[in-house]
C-alpha cells in the first residue's frame, strides 16, 4: 500500500468510483488537471482502493524532484523493492521487478518530463502484460489506449442543507490548524464564497484555511476579494486556474514575516525531505530559531512535517516559488554553498564515526539524505572539484554498504576524469572507487585504480600515507582473493592488519581480518576462524554491527569448510540477525548463500533452494553475484546446485528457487519445510486456498475460482497463517511448493 498523508481525505466519492472503474478496465489512466487540483492525493487513494480490491501490489514514483529526463528509469527503479541498491541497468531492473506479479504503478507529476514518461510507459506496457499504470500530469501522455481522467475542482456549492466538498475541506483544515475552530451557520455562505474565489482548488483552499487561525471567514473573504478581483470574470481554463494558484502562493508569501520568507527561500534549496539541522545550516540560523520559523511555515501549510521521521518537505509548487524568490533576491548561490557545506560535514562525520554504536543511525541517515547528497555532489562538481572528491570519498560507506554501487561508480567515473587534483584528495577517491569495482566484480578497473593510487602515494605526506596504505593493501588482498589467489590475498591482508595496528587504528584492521579468515578457509588452513573471531570481538566491544556481521559470516564459512555444520548454521544465522538495521545487501547475500550450502550438505534441499532464490534475486538487483567473490565461492555454490538438482530434480529445484526470490532474508532463513510434518494438517479447502495463493491469486480471485465469498477466503487464509506459523503470503506459497515437491518425490 502507498502511504497516505495523515490529514483527512475529504470528498471525491464520485471521482474515486469513476477511477476505480477505469483502473479495472484500462491499463493506462492519466489524471490531468491544474497544479493544486489534488491529482496526487486522489491517485494515491484510488491506487490503495485498487490494491484493497484486487490484492495486487502498488508502487508510487514521485517525479516532482526529477529534472533530467535521462534519469527517469533510475527514479522508477528506486521506487521498487531494492531499487536503490541495484547496480543493473535501470530499465532491465524495472521490467524484471514489475514482471514478477500483477500490479499498479503510479507515476506522479509527469508534466515536466512528459515525453520521457510517455516513452517509458509505452515500453513498460508492452514488456509487462500484467502491469497497469496511473499517471498524474497537467498534460496527457498521448499514448494508444490511454484513458484520461480530468480531475475537477472540488464542488463549491453543496446539496441543500449540507456543505460542499470545498467548504468541508476548508473547515477540516482550519480545524486541524486550530481545534477550536467551528464554522457557524451564518458563516457558511462566506466560506462558500472563499472556496469559489479559489476555484475549488484543494491546495489553494488548504493555504487559505491556515489563515482562519487568526482571521474570521469574513476578513479572509475580504482579503481574497481584493487579491483576486482580476480573476473573477476570467475563463475557468487551465491557465486561469494556474494564475489563481500563483496568486494564492503570492498572497501567502505576502502574509509571511521577513524571517519566514527568508527560511522559505532557504528550504527551497532542498531537493527532497530535510531535517532541522539541515534547514538551520542552509538558513544560516540557530536551530532553535529555525524550528520556531519552520513551525510557523507548517502551520501555514507551506511546509509539511513528518513527525515520525523528524523530517520536513515542500510541495513542488512551494519549492519552485521559493527558488524563484531566492534567485530574484540574489540569495540562491549563497544558499547552494551552505547546502554543500552542510552535507559535506554530514558525510565527513559519517566517515569519521562509522566504526561505532551509531552505525545503523548513520547508514539510515545517509539513505534518507540521498537526494541531498546527490545535489551536493552536483554542486561540488560544478564549483569545486577538490570538494567533490572529498565528498565522494567520505561517502564510501553510503556507496558500499548502503548498496548504491552503480551510483557511486558513476560519480567515480565523472570525478576522477576531471583535471588533476592533489594526491591527498585523489588517492582516497581512487581507493573508494576500487572497493565499488570489487563489489561488482570489475577486477580490471579495480587494478587500474589501485595502480594509479600506488603511483600517486609517493607524493603523499606521511600522515595521509599511513591511512591509505592500510586501505590499499586491503583492496590488493581483496583483488587477489576474488581472482582466485588466496595465498597472495593472505599476505596482503596480513600486511594491512599490521599497518593498521602500527598506526594505532585497530578498527581499520577488522575488514582485513574477516577477509583473512576467508582466504585461510579457502586454503584449508587450521585456525582459519581466529582472525574473524578477533574482529568480531573488537566490533562487539565498540558497538559496531556491520563488521561484526561479516566477521560472523567468515567464522561460519570456516566452520562450514571444516565440516562443523551445526556451528556454521548457528553462526550464520547470528550474522543475519546482527545485520538487521544495517541491511548490507552484499553481506545478506553471502549469508543466504552459506546457509543454502549448509542445508544442501545436511539434506535439506527444499530450504536450500529457497535460500538460493532469496540470494539470487538480491544479487541480480544489486548487479553482483557469488561469482564476484572468487572461484572458491563459486565452487561451493555450484556444488550446492548440483546437490539440489540430484535430490529434487532440475525442474522442482528451479521452481523452489524461483519461489525463494519472493522471500525476505529472514523469511528464507527461518523457513523449515521439515516442520510441516509437525504442523497441523490443512483441510482440503485450506489446501485449495493455499494453492490459489501459490498461483498468485488475490483473496478475491480465489473466491471467484472456488465460488465462495471473499469473507470466507479471508477466514481460511487467517487459519492457514495460524496453522503454519507464518506471516506472509509468500511464505504460504513457499510452503505449498515445498510440500508439493516433497509429496511428488
Amino acid at each position: 500500500m502507498i502511504r497516505e498523508p495523515r490529514s483527512a481525505f475529504v470528498g471525491r466519492g464520485r471521482e474515486l468510483n469513476a477511477l476505480s472503474a477505469l483502473l479495472r478496465d484500462a491499463r493506462l489512466v492519466t489524471l490531468t488537471g491544474v497544479g493544486g487540483a489534488g491529482k496526487t492525493r486522489l491517485a494515491i487513494r484510488a491506487a490503495n482502493a485498487y490494491a484493497d480490491a484486487t490484492g495486487d501490489a502498488v508502487w508510487f514514483v514521485p517525479l516532482d524532484g526529477l529534472q533530467d529526463p535521462r534519469r527517469l528509469p533510475e527514479a522508477v527503479a528506486r521506487a521498487l523493492p531494492l531499487g536503490e541498491q541495484s547496480a543493473r541497468d535501470p530499465r532491465d531492473f524495472v521490467v524484471d521487478v514489475l514482471g514478477e506479479t500483477p500490479g499498479l504503478l503510479v507515476l506522479d507529476n509527469c508534466e515536466h518530463l512528459v515525453d520521457a514518461v510517455a516513452a517509458m510507459v509505452d515500453e513498460l506496457l508492452d514488456a509487462v502484460p500484467g502491469l497497469r499504470i496511473a499517471a498524474t500530469s497537467r498534460r496527457r501522455l498521448e499514448l494508444d489506449g490511454e484513458q484520461v481522467f480530468a480531475v475537477p475542482p472540488l464542488q463549491v456549492q453543496g446539496p441543500p442543507g449540507d456543505v460542499s466538498e470545498a467548504v468541508a475541506l476548508l473547515t477540516a483544515r482550519a480545524r486541524a490548524a486550530d481545534s477550536s475552530f467551528a464554522l457557524r451557520p451564518e458563516d457558511a455562505p462566506i466560506a462558500e464564497e472563499i472556496c469559489r474565489a479559489l476555484d475549488g482548488l484543494p491546495l489553494a483552499i488548504e493555504l487559505a484555511a491556515s489563515r482562519l487561525r487568526t482571521l474570521s471567514p469574513a476578513e479572509l473573504a475580504a482579503r481574497l476579494s481584493a487579491r483576486f478581483t482580476l480573476l473573477r470574470g476570467s475563463s475557468r481554463s487551465s491557465v486561469a486556474r494556474q494564475r489563481t494558484l500563483r496568486a494564492v502562493v503570492d498572497w501567502s508569501h505576502d502574509l509571511c514575516s521577513p524571517p519566514q520568507r527568508a527560511l522559505w527561500a532557504a528550504v527551497s534549496t532542498f531537493s527532497g525531505p530535510f531535517d532541522l539541522a539541515a534547514a538551520a545550516a542552509v538558513a544560516g540560523e540557530p536551530e532553535e530559531a529555525t524550528l520556531d520559523l519552520l513551525d510557523e511555515l507548517v502551520a501555514q501549510s507551506l511546509v509539511e512535517a513528518d513527525r515520525d521521521a523528524g523530517r520536513f518537505r515542500l510541495l513542488e509548487t512551494i519549492r519552485g516559488y521559493g527558488r524563484e524568490r531566492a534567485e530574484e533576491s540574489g540569495a540562491r548561490p549563497v544558499l547552494v554553498r551552505r547546502h554543500l557545506a552542510h552535507y559535506a560535514r554530514v558525510a565527513a562525520e559519517a566517515e569519521r564515526h562509522w566504526y561505532g554504536p551509531r552505525q545503523a543511525e548513520i547508514v539510515a541517515g545517509l539513505r534518507a539524505d540521498r537526494a541531498e547528497l546527490q545535489a551536493s555532489l552536483r554542486a561540488a562538481a560544478a564549483l569545486d572539484t577538490a570538494a567533490a572528491l572529498r565528498l565522494f570519498a567520505d561517502l564510501r560507506y553510503h556507496w558500499g554498504v548502503g548498496g548504491y554501487l552503480r551510483e557511486g561508480r558513476a560519480w567515480a567515473a565523472r570525478l576522477l576524469s576531471a583535471p588533476e587534483a592533489p594526491p591527498t584528495l585523489r588517492v582516497p577517491a581512487l581507493l573508494t572507487a576500487t572497493w565499488l569495482c570489487l563489489l561488482q566484480g570489475d577486477l580490471a578497473e579495480a587494478r587500474i585504480r589501485l595502480d594509479e593510487a600506488a603511483a600517486l602515494s609517493e607524493a603523499l605526506p606521511a600522515v595521509v600515507l599511513s591511512r591509505t596504505e592500510i586501505e590499499r593493501h586491503r583492496w590488493n588482498g581483496t583483488l587477489a582473493l576474488f581472482s582466485g589467489d588466496p595465498v597472495h590475498a593472505r599476505d596482503e591482508f596480513t600486511r594491512s592488519i599490521r599497518l593498521a595496528v602500527e598506526a594505532g587504528r585497530p578498527e581499520e584492521s577488522m575488514f582485513a581480518r574477516f577477509q583473512l579468515t576467508t582466504a585461510m578457509s579457502h586454503l584449508g588452513l587450521p585456525d582459519a576462524a581466529l582472525p574473524a573471531a578477533s574482529a568480531e570481538r573488537q566490533a562487539a566491544e565498540i558497538g559496531e554491527r556491520w563488521m561484526r556481521s561479516l566477521a560472523l559470516w567468515a567464522r561460519a564459512l570456516a566452520s562450514f569448510t571444516d565440516g562443523a555444520l551445526d556451528d556454521a548454521e548457528r553462526i550464520a544465522k547470528e550474522a543475519l540477525a546482527v545485520d538487521t538495521g544495517i541491511d548490507d545487501p552484499a553481506g545478506d547475500c553471502l549469508v543466504l548463500e552459506l546457509l543454502a550450502w549448509i542445508d544442501a550438505a545436511r539434506s535439506r534441499p527444499e530450504r536450500a533452494a529457497l535460500l538460493l532464490g532469496a540470494a539470487r534475486s538480491r544479487w541480480r538487483r544489486i548487479g553482483s553475484g557469488i561469482e564476484v567473490h572468487g572461484p572458491q565461492m563459486t565452487a561451493h555454490h555450484d556444488r550446492c546446485v548440483e546437490i539440489l538438482r540430484a535430490r529434487l530434480g532440475r525442474r522442482a529445484a528451479e521452481r523452489l528457487t524461483a519461489r525463494g526470490e519472493h522471500l525476505s532474508p529472514v523469511e528464507a532463513a527461518s523457513f523449515d519445510e521439515h516442520d510441516t510434518a509437525r504442523t497441523p494438517a490443512l483441510s482440503h479447502r485450506e489446501r485449495e486456498v493455499a494453492a490459489g495463493i501459490h498461483a498468485g491469486l488475490s483473496n478475491r480471485g480465489i473466491a471467484a475460482h472456488l465460488v465462495l465469498s471473499v469473507r470466507t477466503i479471508d477466514t481460511h487464509v487467517q487459519r492457514i497463517f495460524a496453522k503454519l506459523g507464518v506471516s506472509s503470503r509468500a511464505q504460504i506459497a513457499a510452503w505449498y511448493e515445498a510440500d508439493s515437491a516433497g509429496s511428488n518425490r
